[in-house]
């Protein structure tokens, strides 16, 4: 199986994932739980799996590689598939959790001007 057809599964199996949450939604809401996580508005945030998944992409993206695509080839593209894959299962799973608290949406239209948090009712 070569690297595009390995992608484009994985690709694939992260578009047809069914959550609780459509998978857009979980993924916008990715940068605002990372920030309630660690600023602890979000006191029963899953640590461990949030530095965990950031972890796994900092590798992806960093220059150091285990299995170097330069020695083995499209072998050595299998590592970081494999990470890339889990911590994104990582940090959407941890998303749908954020997004069940159901105090906040990522995508919220209030109904009033928003000031500090606080919603004023235009009424």
């Amino acid at each position: 199986m070569g690297m595009f057809s390995r992608a484009t599964t994985v690709a694939g199996a992260v578009r047809a994932s069914r959550g609780r949450h459509p998978l857009g939604q979980r993924l916008l809401a990715v940068f605002p739980m990372l920030r309630d996580a660690f600023t602890g508005r979000w006191t029963g945030a899953p640590k461990g799996r949030l530095v965990a998944g950031l972890a796994g992409l900092v590798y992806v993206v960093s220059p150091l590689d285990i299995l170097p695509e330069a020695l083995l080839g499209p072998f050595g593209l299998g590592d970081d598939l494999a990470i890339a894959v889990v911590a994104a299962a990582a940090l959407l799973s941890a998303a749908e959790d954020w997004l069940d608290r159901g105090d906040q949406t990522p995508m919220a239209d209030p109904t009033g001007d928003v000031i500090a948090g606080v919603v004023l009712d235009r009424h």
